[in-house]
């Protein structure tokens, strides 16, 4: 299993080449099949076509998550929602420990900064994540992390 919280020396000429959502038309971001293969629901797995690499589509009020040349899959095709397509408190916001936007935000307003951060940058230290197969987004929860915690400073304002 690959180490995703870590900085990664990445070569572009390796890297798939990024196309748009068909809804959004925005850019995808490449993600490994073995997301997908984790994180679709039973009936989306058996549209999967291996035939072109997936991208993520990171648009929050677009409703495709995976898109390729061929196929697509939405928000109700995941056995979890995702973090860039939800704004509800239960939002997972990082999967590989529990913690929602609720639990981040009221660690924030009753600590004055966020604890749960500093846990997760533990566990990631102790070699204990899992995004790269948990995370839809297939990357680090950290930065999800950190953007509930920006946006529960803006609004404790």
């Amino acid at each position: 299993m690959s180490d995703c919280c870590s900085v990664k020396n990445t070569d572009s000429k390796n890297s798939p080449q990024t196309v748009s959502c068909p809804h959004c038309q925005e850019k995808g971001k490449p993600v490994d099949i073995l997301i997908l293969k984790s994180l679709l629901i039973t009936d989306a797995m058996k549209r999967l076509d291996l035939s072109h690499p997936y991208q993520f589509c990171r648009t929050s009020d677009c409703p495709i998550v995976y898109f390729n040349g061929s196929a697509s899959f939405s928000k109700d095709d995941l056995v979890v929602e995702v973090f860039q397509k939800g704004n509800l408190d239960s939002t997972p916001t990082c999967y590989c420990f529990g913690f929602d936007r609720k639990r981040i935000i009221d660690d924030v307003h009753q600590n004055g900064k966020s604890t749960i951060q500093e846990q997760v940058k533990q566990y990631v230290k102790d070699k204990k994540c899992a995004c790269e197969i948990r995370n839809p987004q297939g990357s680090c929860c950290l930065g999800n992390i950190l953007q509930v915690i920006n946006q529960s400073s803006s609004l404790k304002q």
